[in-house]
This record gives C-alpha cells, structure tokens and sequence, in this order.
C-alpha cells in the first residue's frame, strides 16, 4: 500500500512540474511585490499542503485500524469463515474455522474442504454442493467434520459478482458449531422416547385436558383405573364427568387456579364406569400449547387413604393414652425430641413446640447429669436412674428415667418415660436430715451424759471427802485445818456452779428455748459489763484488763447471749495468762461486720489443740496456770450464740506466745430494731 501511494506521489509531482514549465511568467519578469505576494501564497500553499498531508495520515491511519479491527473480527468471529472456488478448494480462513479442525489457518489455504469434512458425510455434501454454489441463498449445509467431533451448519453467499463466469465466482462460507445444539436434539428425541415408554408403562393414570374440558389422550393405567376403554374416554368425556366430588362451578374454579398458578396437587374422588367411587391424588399442570392444555397425573389412593384413616385413628388413642399419663412421656432420635406428651410440656413448663427438635441433652438434663444420660442413652435398655432436669424457668428437679429404642420405617428411635420424683427426694433429703439430726442429738445426748458423769463427779467427790473429814474429824482438826477445808469446799461448790449455769445454757438453746433478739447496741457497753465481772478475778491474779474498742462502735447483737461469749473468752484468757500479764480486748469495722479480738500473753497452745477447741466431741479441759479449772463448755457455747448472730469464732496460738480468738458480729443498720 505504500509502494503505490509513493508511486502516486511521484506521478503528481511530474504533472506539477510539467504545468509549471507550461506557466509564461518567470521571476525575472516579477516585481517585488508580485515576488512578495506569490512568495505568501506559496506559504499558504505549502501549510495548505501540510494540513492536507495531516489529514492523509490520520485517514491512513483510521483505515489502517479499520482494517486490524476487521481481521480481529475476522479471525475472532464465533462462526467460522472461509472462501472457496467452484471446486471446493480454500481461499481464505480465519482463526475460528482453524481451530474447529485444529489446524493453523496458512495451512489450510489451497486446501479442498471435503478433505475436513467426515467420512460419513462427504457424499452427501458432494452430492449437494454444485447446486449450493451456483445459488446458496436460503440454503445449508450440515455435515461433521473430521477428528474434533463437531458437528456444523453452513450458509453461504457469493462473494464477487453473479455475471462472472462459474470458474472466477467465490463463494463466502459461514459455518456454526451445531454439536451441542445437535446433541441436545438427540437427548431430546431420546428423552421423548423415554417418557413415551414411562407413560405405558406407570400405574398412576395420565391424561391430557384441552381448552373445553376434554379429555384428549389418555394412557392405559388410567383406563384399567376407571373401566373405561380409551375410545370412550377420548370420545367426548369431559372432566365433570369423571369427578364425582366436585360440581361444575367448583371445577371451573380449580382449572381456573391452575392455569394461573401453574400447578396444582390435590386430592378428590373419581367415578368408574360401573359407579363406584374411589380416591384419586391429581397432579395438574398447565401448559400454554394447542390453545392451553392440562396434563393430568392421576393416582388410586383409596388403600393409602384406609391406611391413613387406621393410622390416625391408632395415633388419636396412643395420644390419648400418653395425655392421661401422669408420666412425661418423650421420644426422640438420637438425642433430638421428635415427640412428647402433655404430662412432660407441664412438667417442664414449655409449650411442645418449643421442645420438639432440641436435643434432649442440650435443653433439658442438667450440665452435671448429662454424662450419666449419655452412659444409658446407647443402651438398649435403661433400667430407671435419676438425673436433674432444668425446667424452662430454670428451677432443677428430680427425674427418674426409663428409657428403650424401638424402630419405625427402618429407623432406630427411643422413647423415654420421665417421673418426677422431686417430692421424693426431698422427702428422702428430709429424712436423711432427720436422721442426721438425731444421731447427732444421741451423740450430744450421750457426750452430755459424759461431760455430767466426769465433771460433776470430781468436784462432788471431793466436796464428800471434805464434808467427812469435817463431820468425822472436826474436834481434831485446827481452825487453820477447818478454814483450809471450808475454802476447798467453797472452791468446789463455785466449780460445780459454773459447769451446772453451762449445761442449763447450753440445753436451752439445743431445745431451742433460747431465743436470739438482736438490736442496736453498743459495743463498748456491753465489753465493760464483761470485764467489770471478770475484774476480780484478774485482781487477783494481777492481770491488766485493756478494753481498746472503739466509743462509737454500734452493733446488732443479743446483749446476753454476747456478754456470755465476752465473759468466757476473757476468763479463758485470765485463766491462762501469767501474773503480770494483760488482756486486750479490741474491735475493727470489717465490711458490714465487726471483728472483735480477745487478746491474751499466756501459755499459748499447739495447732493440734486449738483444732479442738470448738468441739463437742474432742472436749478440752485444760487446767489455768495456777491450776484453774475448766468446764469445757465455755467455748462451745461461744460458738452456738455467735453463729445465732450470723458470725464465726476462730483462734490463733502458738506455744509460749498467747492467744487471741476472734468473733465477728453483724453492724447495725437500718433493719435492726432501736
């Protein structure tokens, strides 16, 4: 292309210059101004010519992308193209139709087309291809073609001019891939064969409805169904006559549903020939050809609707049965609820509907019993066991669980019975307290007994002794002898005084006639009663009371009963401490209670020891320093009347370093009465 715009170029130069020495004027004869004038219009020429040379570039170059656009469509083009002589010879291919018989396309030209096209097919496309050629218009071809498997339709057009002779005439040849489409025609035609055989041979009947109501082709089974041969049935029988359920108007309403719809499955009654009546299930559906058409399957349901009706006639007496029932009855399939009967959605306080499809573990057996449920669950047979169930509002009771599988329709299903026992329970958890109760009230009882029997028996054994050497011997004794007997004897008698107030305390309160009525009081109040009764004692014995507790300390406290724990913790401590010692009683705020610490600098005790201070069983009677002695009471009593105040008593000690117990007491608030 450009060799001949150059040879054009050069052609109109000649004929420029040739006109140029044809021109009568010269410079010479120009004058200045001429020279001048003719000197610019050469420069408007010569931008002229610049301008139009632009614009021959830019054409140049719009063809030349018209072009590259063209041989991309060309080459890329979906359908396959392709130039051919009179004798089937290639001229020209693109891109497509080389890879439809994967060859590249400068392979293929010179090449005769029979020699891609099937064995198969290359008579028939000789025996039509010379008429196709003279005259392709409204006309194909189809044939396969070699090795790729693909099947193709051909149109064509004659590419030069129709006057031309036979021999010069090309022929333009656009070919489509037709293998999918020709395959689809195959299934298509196969599939036809295959619903032909399955509508002779199914045992539901089939039918075909046109516009008017009429039956138009109907199958075998649908004949044997009704009595009827398929001429009388195709011979004007309408739908109305074969329903026996539904009258006119109710059958122009469901055609006119269906047709709107679509589709519809329903069931009615059918009639036969004879008369009889049977049930039908009907599957229409509505298709828009011929004017509109139903096609109609149609199945004899009469056995299933007797099995139905048995069915729910056992399933509404079983229901029955399981509503009655007091017991919770639940089946389930592995593990998910798939039925359940009114007693457990009672039980349970859920509606069924929010059972069903739970798994039984998740939603209702305890997180702690589940493990037990999951030990029964893969046995055939669970004899009954108690696990907790956790009923909708979260409250736990006590279940006892039956459980067996069964199968149904071929799937292995259990059904559990579910009694609660939670009555049972506490009553057994009240007599097992009871029990508790009792033998721990033996146990007291018979340690009573024991503490009476040993500690009054000392004491009253010497008191006996002395009163027989004074009522024996009293002309021979002294009155320093006689003095020394009557403060043994004194001594003893405050002895057994003291352990007869403790046993009378602590009987009153285990019968309970010993009451608890805290009020606001306090402290300091009731620390400095204690201590004015306990100050002859340290006087003698030259012990220092500290009372360090706070002026404005209030508390809730049974002043009584508090006096007594205050006034045995600081005669235990008077009683252990050395002359010279001191006692410090302090008190802190700790939280919505008062912690209160009697503090002594005597001989301490070992960890075994202060283990058993606060016990009925391990009782310990320690003598004082100087030999005091001990009920063993004391202590146990403390810790009775502070836990009645809702507190705790404790002691810490080590040998040779003192002790110090605690107790806490309630702070008073705005619910203690003044």
């Amino acid at each position: 292309m450009t060799a001949t715009f150059e040879a054009k170029k050069k052609k109109l130069r000649e004929q420029a210059e040739a006109r140029l020495a044809q021109s009568v004027s010269t410079v010479e004869n120009l004058s200045l101004e001429e020279i001048k004038t003719l000197f610019h219009d050469y420069q408007v020429y010569q931008i002229e010519l610049e301008l139009q040379n632009e614009e021959l570039r830019d054409t140049q170059k719009q063809f030349e992308i018209a072009r590259d656009r063209f041989a991309r469509l060309y080459n890329d083009a979906p359908v396959g193209y392709l130039t051919i002589d009179h004798n089937g010879i290639i001229a020209q291919t693109n891109q497509t139709f080389a890879e439809m018989v994967e060859k590249d396309p400068y392979l293929l030209c010179g090449k005769a087309l029979i020699d891609f096209i099937s064995t198969l097919d290359r008579s028939a496309f000789l025996g039509r291809f010379k008429a196709f050629f003279k005259n392709p218009e409204g006309k194909e071809l189809s044939f396969a073609l070699s090795g790729c498997h693909r099947t193709v339709r051909c149109v064509g057009r004659i590419e030069n001019h129709r006057q031309e002779s036979e021999n010069n005439r090309r022929l333009l040849l656009i070919l489509s891939d037709i293998t999918e489409q020709a395959s689809m025609e195959k299934n298509l035609q196969e599939r036809e064969r295959f619903l032909t055989s399955i509508l002779e041979t199914t045992q539901d009947g089939f039918w075909v409805v046109d516009a008017g109501g009429r039956l138009t082709d109907i199958n075998d089974a649908y004949c044997r169904m009704t009595g009827y041969t398929k001429e009388e049935l195709e011979g004007g029988l309408r739908i109305g006559d074969l329903d026996a359920l539904e009258d006119r108007v109710t059958t122009e309403t469901r055609l006119a549903r269906i047709i709107e719809n679509g589709s519809e499955l329903f069931e009615t009654k059918h009639r036969r020939k004879d008369g009889s009546i049977f049930d039908v299930e009907v599957s229409a559906s509505y298709l828009d050809l011929h004017g509109g058409m139903l096609v109609c399957f149609c199945r004899d349901i009469s056995d299933r609707k007797s099995a139905e009706l048995a069915c729910r006639e056992n399933e509404m007496r079983y229901r029955l049965l399981s509503d009655v029932t007091m017991e919770g009855i639940v089946i389930h399939k592995k593990g998910v609820i798939v039925d359940l009967n009114a007693a457990l959605a009672r039980l349970l306080g859920y509606e069924p509907q929010e059972i069903l499809d739970k798994n039984i573990l998740d939603l209702l057996v305890h997180e702690q019993d589940r493990d037990i449920v999951r030990k029964n669950i893969v046995k055939e047979y669970a004899r009954p066991y108690v696990v907790r169930f956790v009923k909708k509002n979260g409250e736990v009771v006590f279940v006892e669980l039956e459980a067996r599988n069964f199968e149904i329709n071929g799937e292995i299903r259990r059904v559990a019975a579910v009694r609660d026992i939670s009555d049972r329970i506490k009553s057994e958890e009240e007599i097992r307290r009871v029990n508790a109760e009792l033998r721990n009230a033996i146990a007291e009882k018979d340690m009573f007994f024991s503490i009476i029997a040993h500690d009054l028996k000392s004491p009253i054994s010497g008191f006996l002794s002395l009163t027989k050497i004074l009522v024996e011997d009293f002309e021979e004794l002294t009155v320093k002898e006689v003095n020394r007997s009557l403060d043994a004897l004194y001594a003893s008698s405050v002895r057994i005084y003291a352990l007869l107030e403790n046993l009378l305390e602590w009987a009153r309160v285990q019968q309970g006639l010993l009451t608890c009525s805290p009020s606001r009081f306090l402290l300091k109040g009731v620390v400095r009663a204690s201590l004015d009764f306990t100050h002859s004692v340290a006087d003698q014995k030259g012990v220092v009371l500290r009372d360090e507790t706070p002026d404005d300390l209030i508390v809730c406290i049974d002043p009584p009963m508090i006096g007594t724990v205050l006034r045995n913790i600081i005669s235990n401590a008077l009683k252990f401490s050395n002359r010279g010692g001191q006692v410090r009683i302090t008190a802190r705020h700790d939280g919505d209670m008062v912690t209160v610490a009697v503090q002594d600098e005597g001989v301490g005790m070992d960890q075994h020891t202060l283990s058993m201070l606060f016990s009925l069983d391990n009782k310990i009677t320690r003598p004082g320093t100087e030999g005091e002695a001990s009920t063993g009471l004391g202590l146990i009593l403390c810790k009775e009347f502070v836990e009645k105040h809702g507190g705790t008593i404790w002691a810490e000690s080590s040998p040779g370093q003192g002790t110090t117990f605690y107790f806490t007491l309630p702070l008073a608030d705005n619910t203690c009465k003044a």
